[in-house]
């Protein structure tokens, strides 16, 4: 039986890098349901030993371990320690004048054996806060997100899109009762595994999403496929520090959104205000993707004043 957590120590390698599951998908051409067995170390649902060892491999190589050493603990081979177990003594002659001086020696090391165990502790604690802090803040995305100016120029395009129709809009409300827009609700659907299913009625237009790190940070991402984009990557991400929240206005007019969660535990997201709740059952803690369908509010009525206008 393997000595180490072959699932536990690929899954941390993988958010280390801030890697989710779909991305690692792309790059190891393996379905995400084995990719989720191999991190849970339910081998025995994959199809066979020999496909355990080459999905741990490709596993391993895409978030920079070593798949051999992984499959060698996998198939139980363990490296034997070497361990000197005999203890040589050597005789010592001389004076008592050097047995004297040795003792002496002997004694100031051990009167100063306290202080250097508690600056070796001192030592390890440090090291420990410095890698602590230096994970936090590393945020080094695989997937660049796209600069300032294009998404600056998505939202100008939607803002300006809509000029001349939402004059006609207002002309023809005049005409006929406008009814106040109802409260947005977010609904959870279903999950499966890290995969959430969830959907929002009565959104704005544009929509707006907002995000907030309670006890730790969260690594955020948020996927729109848009021309900008070339309908690859992600349109929005970033570490989230607790006590800095933060909005994303989502382009007028998407329909599907996929908000992808690092350390999920510390999450909490509204859509248009309204808080989400993507985790009602407590499945555990850790990496989720939510998949978010968008329904505006008042979409029918728009479209239907607009056609009733003269052309």
């Amino acid at each position: 039986m393997a000595s180490v957590n072959i699932g536990k120590k690929l899954r941390d390698a993988r958010l280390q890098q801030n890697m989710s599951l779909d991305e690692l998908q792309q790059i190891t051409k393996t379905q995400k349901r084995y990719l989720i067995a191999i991190e849970e170390n339910d081998f025995d649902s994959m199809p066979g030993t020999f496909y355990v060892r080459a999905f741990i491999r490709q596993y391993a190589n895409a978030v920079g371990l070593d798949g051999n050493e992984l499959v060698a603990i996998y198939d139980g081979i363990d490296e034997p320690e070497d361990v000197d177990t005999s203890i040589q003594y050597e005789t010592l002659n001389g004076s008592r004048t050097q047995m004297y001086d040795e003792n002496s020696q002997t004694k100031r090391f051990m009167h100063s054996l306290p202080a250097v165990i508690f600056s070796l502790i001192g030592l390890a604690i440090a090291i420990v806060v410095f890698y602590i802090t230096w994970q936090d803040r590393q945020a080094t995305p695989i997937i660049q997100p796209p600069t300032s100016d294009i998404i600056r120029d998505s939202s100008s395009e939607s803002s300006q899109a809509p000029v001349s129709s939402s004059t006609e809009a207002s002309t023809s409300s005049s005409s006929s009762s406008s009814t106040p827009k109802e409260p947005t609700e977010v609904k959870f659907e279903n999950e499966s595994g890290v995969t959430v299913n969830m959907s929002a009625v009565n959104v704005s237009n544009p929509a707006k999403l907002e995000f907030s790190a309670v006890t730790g940070p969260c690594w955020v991402g948020v996927y729109v496929a848009t021309a900008a984009n070339n309908d690859n990557g992600y349109f929005y991400q970033e570490t989230i520090q607790p006590g800095q929240p933060k909005s994303v206005d989502i382009p007028a007019g998407t329909a599907q959104v996929v908000i992808s969660l690092g350390a999920s535990e510390y999450m909490e997201f509204k859509v248009d205000g309204q808080k989400a709740e993507f985790n009602p059952n407590q499945a555990g803690i850790g990496p989720r993707n939510i998949n978010l369908t968008l329904a505006y509010a008042q979409t029918q009525e728009t479209e239907q004043s607009v056609q009733s206008q003269p052309q």
